[in-house]
């Protein structure tokens, strides 16, 4: 749903296009894509209860994604977790996602109804790499607390993308929740 309202100041006219939230998301622009080091890997975004209290009851439809380099495995996961965690813990949804375009934004169109509640919710990117490789686009950051969320196979843990790099990177991932319209 789009409004367009027209705003008018003497001589000169401006139009400003009103749409409705759907997106629910950390990050700006896509820059880039940091290295990731061989091995299993999630990269992921969580939204605590208080970030979701105005989507209650809306319905997850797709999650957009931008892809910097296509890995041989790449599926969707979708968590919710009941009380507050540093890592995802019932999995709601998981899918395998092929046909994924490089340095492009993808979509993947959920094939079952998700619907916000009052639990967390983390959406996450799992993938495997035989060598050290750009995946999951980035914006220049400063990093959001729950934008960059990252699990190591090879540490076996989840942290954020900062503390796993030192503070040196300080970024959030181009993972969009897509809300079905109102």
């Amino acid at each position: 749903i789009t409004s367009v309202c027209t705003l008018s100041c003497e001589e000169e006219t401006v139009e400003v296009s009103l749409e409705y939230e759907r997106l629910i998301h950390y990050d700006g622009v896509n820059v880039s894509a940091p290295q990731i080091p061989q091995g299993l890997h999630e990269s992921s975004i969580r939204f605590e209860r208080r970030d979701l209290l105005n989507y209650q009851g809306r319905t997850l439809e797709s999650v957009q994604f931008y892809i910097s380099y296509v890995p041989n495995d790449l599926t969707l996961r979708i968590y919710k977790n009941e009380r507050a965690s540093n890592e995802p813990q019932s999995l709601l949804y998981e899918a395998e996602i092929i046909g994924s375009l490089a340095s492009s934004w993808n979509t993947y169109n959920l094939t079952e109804n998700l619907i916000i509640d009052d639990s967390e919710l983390w959406i996450s990117l799992r993938y495997s790499l035989q060598e050290t490789q750009r995946v999951i686009g980035c914006d220049a950051g400063p990093a959001f607390v729950n934008g960059d969320w990252e699990y190591s196979g090879m540490e076996d843990n989840w942290s954020n993308f900062r503390a796993r790099t030192n503070n040196q990177i300080s970024i959030n991932w181009n993972i969009r929740g897509v809300l079905a319209a109102l």
